[in-house]
Order: C-alpha cells, then sequence, then structure tokens
C-alpha cells in the first residue's frame, strides 16, 4: 500500500495537477482590454479650468497626430447628455447651432452604444398605458463604438474623434457627406465640470474645408412621464 501511494505522489509531481494547469490558465488569461497606459502614451489630459476641477468626461488630446480620446465618468449610466451641434465654419450660416440630442449611454459587451430615449410618447399615467408605451415604443440607437480600455479613475474610454467624425453624417446629415475624416485636424478641445467642447476641421466630399463643433453636457431636463 505504501509503495502505491508513493507512486501516486511520484507521477503527481512529476505530472502537470489540474489545480496548477487551472492556475497557469487563469494567470495566463488574455485581458479584455489593452492597458490604458500603453493606450494613452502620447496624449495629455486637457484641463480647462483654472483650478485644475474633474471635468464632465476625461478628455486626452495628442497633439502630434491630432487625435482625442475620451473616459466616460464613473457613473456615466445614470446620466443623460444633451449633444449640440454647429457646423462652425465652411458654410453659409456657420455659427447657428445646427441640431441637438438628448442621448444616454449604455455598455453592451466591449462596445458604447448611443442611445435617444423616447420622449415623443408619454403614458397617462395607468399602469396598462405604461406598459404599452415600455413595450411599443422604444428607445432608438443611434450609433455604437468599441471601448478601446478601462481607465481605472474614470471608466470606459473610447476613440472620441473617429467616433464623432465616422458617424459624422449622423450627427449632421447632407452637411457631413463624404467627410474625410484621415485628413481631420483638432481645432477645439476642452473640457469643464459640466461639459465638454470639441471641434474638427475636414474636408468634405466637394474638398471644402468645414469645421464641425459638439457641444456635449450632462443634460439637467426632466421629461416627465406622464402626459398632462
Amino acid at each position: 500500500m505504501k509503495q502505491i501511494i508513493s507512486f501516486l505522489l511520484a507521477t503527481l509531481a512529476v505530472s502537470p495537477g489540474v489545480s496548477s494547469y487551472g492556475a497557469d490558465s487563469a494567470s495566463a488569461k488574455t485581458p479584455d482590454y489593452p492597458p490604458h497606459e500603453s493606450v494613452f502614451e502620447g496624449y495629455k489630459q486637457v484641463i480647462s479650468t483654472i483650478d485644475q476641477s474633474r471635468s464632465l468626461m476625461g478628455l486626452f488630446h495628442d497633439a502630434k497626430d491630432n487625435q482625442l480620446l475620451a473616459a466616460f465618468p464613473k457613473k456615466y449610466d445614470s446620466k443623460k447628455f444633451f449633444i449640440a451641434l454647429t457646423v462652425a465654419s465652411g458654410e453659409q450660416y456657420a455659427g447657428l447651432q445646427q441640431a441637438d440630442m438628448y442621448v444616454y449611454w449604455k455598455q453592451i459587451g466591449k462596445r458604447m452604444v448611443l442611445i435617444q430615449p423616447n420622449i415623443e410618447i408619454r403614458s397617462s399615467g395607468d399602469a396598462e398605458s405604461k406598459s404599452s408605451i415600455q413595450r411599443l415604443f422604444t428607445d432608438r440607437v443611434l450609433a455604437d463604438v468599441p471601448i478601446v480600455t478601462m481607465h481605472p479613475e474614470w471608466g470606459p474610454v473610447i476613440d472620441l474623434d473617429a467616433f464623432l467624425l465616422g458617424e459624422g453624417a449622423k450627427f449632421f446629415g447632407s452637411s457631413a457627406s463624404g467627410l474625410k475624416k484621415a485628413l481631420a485636424t483638432v481645432k477645439t478641445a476642452q473640457a469643464f465640470p459640466d461639459n465638454i467642447e470639441v471641434a474638427f476641421e475636414v474636408p468634405v466630399s466637394s474638398g471644402l474645408l468645414k469645421t464641425f463643433h459638439f457641444s456635449i453636457s450632462e443634460s439637467k431636463l426632466v421629461i416627465p412621464m406622464f402626459s398632462n
């Protein structure tokens, strides 16, 4: 009996056991996202206040490559955002706000999804109508973007310029037709406690240079669920 036990112990000593194999597998597991230090290499955080107060979103600028990263606040999923859109140059009515959006963000897998809540249809207040509203008049997905990393002091991080310019037609319609995002330059990058302001100068399909300005703020608007 002692010989059998000794043999088994010797076998376990020279063979990879289940527990050690599992530990090795766990330690070798590929992380969900690349380290934020490598992603942020070459970027400098944009701080536009004198007192260095924390901005609504973390905004990071790589001036050399004309790139912007945006980091979401920790409690972004409890917030609504307001996006004001302006063609700042290159059109007859440049400088006038063209459109706006009332939106919220949701993480689905490894992507951040921009969603527009349905605020046009409201319930009369009774349980049956509220149930019908939720079932029939759902929110709308406007766009989505991959998460490039997770910032330990913020949250999910996205490639902001690639997202805003890549979805330019969804934001600015025909004004951004044929937008050439590879030729874009950052004209404005400001970060404040209640909003961030970014603008890009970029040629459109005609070759004309236009500046597209995005003002992103936390919405304080309270939309009533019930009709009067």
